[in-house]
């Protein structure tokens, strides 16, 4: 098995700009990859820049080292081997996901509920974009404070959380069964 692609890239637009560390661990395999996102230093140095690894959960070698740029080329080292690929991302086909229509969406889905932050950014209206990103976060802080107030706990409807004791690790549920 491979850790998909799709499964980092839903985080890398927000990575690519603050910068962080996401990991993704592929349930075939039990192989962790985790990705840094490297923010552009202040004084010189490269933009867009990502350091990583793949590590066998079962022994907690490393089995690749990773290294490059996310929009451009990524060199992945075989640690045992050392042996490098290099992926040209610039080269990749680019696949479209399949959408419904906004209309067709719960009123929690992420397109429906960021549809006006969107919009406003795809007409370049920066206060516009803001004002409603605001609205929503604070709708969802709101909704946060309720939920705290009755003593429900939120209940995702497609991810688990994979450790109590973790509260930002969380895996998909299967919700076909």
């Amino acid at each position: 098995g491979r850790v998909e692609r799709e499964d980092i890239v839903k985080q890398w637009y927000q990575r690519r700009v603050r910068g962080g560390k996401v990991q993704v661990t592929c349930p075939q395999t039990d192989y962790t990859s985790t990705l840094v996102f490297h923010t552009k230093p202040m004084y010189g140095g490269k933009l867009h820049r990502v350091t990583g690894d793949i590590k066998d959960n079962m022994t907690g070698k490393c089995i690749n080292k990773i290294e490059g740029e996310w929009n451009g080329k990524i060199k992945f080292t075989d640690e045992t081997t050392g042996k490098s690929e290099v992926i040209d991302t610039t080269t990749l086909a680019v696949i479209n996901k399949k959408v419904r229509p906004i209309y067709e969406q719960r009123e929690n889905e992420s397109r429906r509920l960021w549809r006006h932050v969107t919009l406003a950014l795809q007409q370049n209206d920066i206060d516009a974009a803001t004002e409603a990103k605001h609205k929503l976060e604070e709708r969802q802080r709101e909704e946060g404070r309720a939920r705290a107030a009755q003593g429900t706990e939120w209940k995702p409807t497609y991810f688990k959380r994979t450790d109590p004791a973790e509260p930002h690790n969380w895996t998909y549920k299967d919700c076909s069964s």
